[in-house]
């Protein structure tokens, strides 16, 4: 991060804690997607899109700890959503806290787009559902949930893309597998104690792919919205929530569903990867009816 960054965050914190945590409440339902990263959060949002009364446009960020209120988070927000930065400005002058600035925000892209319900996916939404719930008390949440192995495999190679003068260029990265491990363990934990409340859903990334139409027609269920065929045809979609240079990572999610990656990991696991997994992620994996023992 830049010093100029660093000062700004700062200064941000100390000056206007407030504006991050006010005390309004949005009757607004939105939707919100989160999961551990590659499990299939683009995929859904990009589903999501599709439907004609839903907005669900690319990654913001606006339910995390990211201070929006820098120069550098705006001149993102408004790359990323195609609206301008004096724009912004106005909406943030118009807003006490941030979960009103949130409400005008993604108002502004309903209108832009004529959809009537708006939808938000960032992967980490998972660790915030208390600030979620605590502002928009009407929001559904759609918890994305994917064989862990297969989470890890991907995780490894995380990110795999990047966006160099306009220009999506592949890049090499080789984490940890350990700390992919972790990661999916601690992130679906997370999200897994809401459980039981009728806000929240979890959709396993494999029944989305395997069978599209009974996971769609159960979701939207319970979204309170009907159920539209075009939504399997997502990929003939064109426009602006559907620029790849928006969300490199994922430009497989604008692709037509392909089941090639699930069960990735039996390729890719060596012995000791299937051990440590065992140690590390065993249970869960049981827990989530991946696996009906360690015998694998």
């Amino acid at each position: 991060m830049a010093p100029r960054d660093i000062f700004e965050s700062v200064w941000d914190r100390i000056v206007n804690p407030p504006w991050y945590d006010g005390d309004y409440v949005s009757q607004e339902s939105p939707i919100v997607i989160g999961g551990c990263a590659r499990t299939g959060t683009t995929l859904m949002r990009v589903m999501l899109d599709t439907h004609p009364n839903i907005y669900c446009g690319p990654e913001s960020n606006l339910f995390t700890p990211v201070r929006i209120r820098k120069t550098k988070r705006m001149r993102e927000l408004s790359w990323t959503f195609d609206v301008p930065v004096p724009r912004i400005k106005g909406f943030m002058k118009e807003s006490g806290c941030l979960s009103v600035f949130i409400e005008k925000f993604f108002n502004h892209l309903c209108n832009t787009y004529k959809k009537k319900r708006w939808g938000e996916k960032t992967p980490t939404n998972v660790l915030h559902l208390d600030y979620i719930f605590k502002h928009f008390p009407k929001a559904k949440f759609i918890h994305m949930i994917r064989d862990g192995r297969d989470v890890a495999c991907s995780l490894k190679h995380f990110p795999k893309r990047k966006v160099v003068e306009g220009k999506v260029i592949p890049v090499e990265t080789n984490n940890p597998l350990d700390r992919c491990i972790r990661r999916w363990v601690h992130d679906v934990n997370v999200g897994r104690q809401w459980m039981g409340d009728p806000r929240y859903i979890e959709v396993k990334y494999e029944d989305l792919v395997m069978n599209a139409e009974e996971s769609l027609r159960r979701l939207f269920d319970f979204l309170g919205e009907p159920y539209h065929e075009e939504i399997l045809r997502y990929y003939e979609i064109e426009g602006a929530s559907r620029d790849v240079s928006k969300f490199p990572q994922n430009v497989e999610a604008t692709k037509p569903i392909y089941s090639k990656a699930i069960g990735r990991w039996r390729n890719e696991f060596t012995e000791e990867d299937k051990r440590m997994f065992k140690l590390l992620g065993g249970d869960l994996l049981m827990q989530l009816g991946y696996e009906e023992d360690e015998n694998w």
